[in-house]
């Protein structure tokens, strides 16, 4: 495990979706709403990404006060998934105990502002193929920063229509791990604490469930963390069958403290 420190920063949320219009991210503000604050702990720092186009967003990396690992976390990879980028907002304002925390929560940043699932270059969780170059300018470049952090974590936030396993097609309330290091047994443990711990026994559709193992056969991201870098990585997708915004945004953010949490960064209140 790297020893590095650790990142987060916490954005004020400012409506995307629904035809809001974004305030563009430049080199010198912040992206789709001006984030809070980071955490009195942490020391903030932003760059970026396709500076001076209309796909360019924002990268934040919070450093926590000790050495620690690293971690990527990732919003806004399909547009109209709200939940996915709301949370991976909120993330910007955590504080953690030791490590480095990079988030990009506004990844496709045309597809949030159309609140539709892709861009202008289609769906961009089909550009990664795993052993070889992502198939478009921006998808190289979401993949050079998760290079560039060279984390021992990846999380990727969706959200889904419906139900892995029940409806066709759909995955939401499921973890998809990579199969890198102890990936599936960490997913297996955050499924049962959310079974056990949040969701309500009259919910029994909605209990959370493992997903297949990402090992680098598909073009999507977790794929390529998987395929390419062998490290611990997890797709992660709420469904909104059935379940209010708000509860997907904090199951989500759940999900993924939960998950930091056994990397070696837990978070400070």
């Amino acid at each position: 495990m790297h020893r590095r420190t650790v990142l987060g920063a916490g954005a004020a949320v400012s409506g995307l979706a629904g035809g809001v219009t974004l305030v563009r991210s430049r080199a010198e503000s912040s992206g789709p709403g001006e984030p809070a604050d980071p955490h009195p702990e942490m020391a903030l720092s932003r760059r970026p990404i396709m500076a001076g186009t209309d796909r360019e967003t924002t990268v934040f990396e919070l450093e926590g006060p000790e050495p620690g690992p690293t971690a990527v976390v990732v919003g806004g990879v399909h547009g109209g998934e709200t939940s996915g980028y709301r949370a991976a907002e909120e993330v910007i304002g955590w504080g953690i105990e030791r490590g480095t925390l990079v988030v990009i929560p506004w990844a496709e940043i045309v597809a949030l502002e159309r609140n539709e699932r892709g861009g202008p270059d289609g769906d961009l969780n089909r550009q990664f193929p795993a052993g070889r170059e992502p198939t478009t300018e921006l998808a190289r470049a979401l993949w050079a920063e998760v290079e560039r952090s060279d984390p021992d974590v990846v999380l990727d936030l969706h959200r889904s229509r419906g139900i892995y396993g029940t409806h066709h097609r759909w995955v939401g309330q499921a973890i998809f791990p990579t199969v890198a290091g102890d990936a599936p047994a960490d997913a297996g443990a955050v499924i049962e604490h959310m079974n056990d711990e949040h969701v309500p026994r009259t919910m029994v559709a909605h209990r959370f469930s493992m997903g297949n193992t990402l090992t680098g056969e598909g073009p999507l991201l977790i794929h390529k963390v998987g395929g390419d870098l062998d490290r611990a990585g997890f797709l992660v997708e709420l469904t909104d069958f059935l379940l209010d915004p708000g509860t997907q945004v904090r199951w989500t953010l759940e999900i993924t403290e939960r998950l930091l949490e056994r990397y070696g960064m837990a978070r400070i209140a």
